[in-house]
């Protein structure tokens, strides 16, 4: 049984908190918040744009901190999760770790490539294990279309689409998710998802040209871009720039030589195959979502001495860096290359 220390609990603090009620291997034995009154939550409500769920909350086991640095001294836990704003991922991560804990912290890394820099320094340098949410690579339509296009049986991706697409956020922490100095806009919060998966998929491209909707503080709330390969077209576009009606979506299509793959969360099935001369059909899933599934591979990899490597500090740092060079594109209106 791993003991879990959390950070923050806004909507994601929340999601995680619903995910360590499910598993048998980990137990939340310290929270941490500015905000008093969510260290007293009862429900998992939070208002975000996936439900949490709203089972009652007993947290009167827990022990319950305002200052995570007097958390990190009293200890009684072996992992510290954090779910806070960007722009407070490096300090705490890095003094979590050099106060003896593993890490998983919310994506992004970083708002700023030196920063995740920095976190991807420290791991090295104290060999704690450290993992970061980047969901799509758990999340079970996107990993059992990953699994159908590595397997070869319907040829090599020839294209690929990934869209998100959200109203604006309106429930974090004194709106900070708004303010594009601390936490990138959605080019960076939201879109980095699908930057995640194209990398997980194809590596770095040749390069990037994007264009974005600019708003007063100079960040992008939406933002699409095409992703220079030799053999093949990708294109991506997401945002929260959407009327407050319309919800969340998120959805992709790939086209193979020998098959069409079509995901979208708006429909039932979410993921169906056009195979090229045969019936349709609807590509089975498993069951939960990728919360579930990154911390539960976080904990057993700790608890079996050795991580997944499914999402790595360095992979999480590469998807940062794509997403700035696609806002140095759409701000600059130049393509950015030079990854490898």
């Amino acid at each position: 049984m791993k003991r879990v220390a959390l950070i923050g609990l806004g909507f994601m603090g929340k999601m995680h908190l619903s995910v360590y009620m499910k598993l048998r291997e980990a137990e939340v034995s310290a929270i941490c918040d500015v905000n008093e009154e969510a260290l007293d939550i009862e429900s998992l409500e939070a208002g975000g744009n996936i439900d949490t769920g709203s089972e009652k909350v007993d947290l009167s086991g827990v022990r319950k901190y305002k200052d995570y640095e007097k958390m990190l001294k009293d200890g009684g836990f072996d992992i510290v999760d954090i779910c806070l704003p960007t722009y407070l991922h490096a300090d705490v991560a890095i003094k979590a770790m050099e106060a003896g804990y593993h890490v998983f912290c919310e994506k992004p890394l970083a708002n700023r490539l030196e920063d995740a820099e920095r976190i991807v320094a420290k791991v090295e340098e104290t060999g704690k294990f450290f993992s970061v949410g980047q969901c799509l690579r758990y999340w079970p339509a996107y990993t059992e279309i990953k699994r159908l296009i590595d397997s070869g049986d319907y040829g090599r991706v020839r294209y690929a689409e990934f869209a998100r697409f959200s109203t604006t956020p309106t429930w974090t922490w004194n709106n900070w998710i708004l303010n594009g100095n601390l936490s990138g806009n959605a080019a960076l919060d939201l879109h980095i998802h699908d930057v995640d998966m194209i990398l997980y998929l194809f590596g770095f491209p040749e390069a990037v040209h994007s264009r974005g909707v600019v708003e007063k503080d100079g960040s992008i709330s939406q933002i699409s871009t095409i992703y220079r390969y030799p053999d093949l077209v990708v294109t991506s576009s997401g945002g929260w720039i959407c009327s407050d009606s319309f919800g969340f979506n998120m959805r992709a299509l790939y086209i193979l030589a020998k098959a069409t793959i079509e995901l979208d969360f708006s429909k039932n099935p979410v993921v169906m195959v056009y195979p090229q001369g045969k019936e349709k059909y609807a590509l089975p899933l498993p069951e939960g979502d990728g919360y579930y599934y990154e911390l539960k591979d976080f904990i057993s990899g700790i608890e079996q001495g050795k991580l997944s490597g499914v999402v790595t500090p360095r992979s999480a740092a590469d998807s940062v860096k794509m997403c700035l060079a696609e806002i140095d594109s759409a701000l600059n209106e130049r393509e950015v290359g030079g990854f490898k």
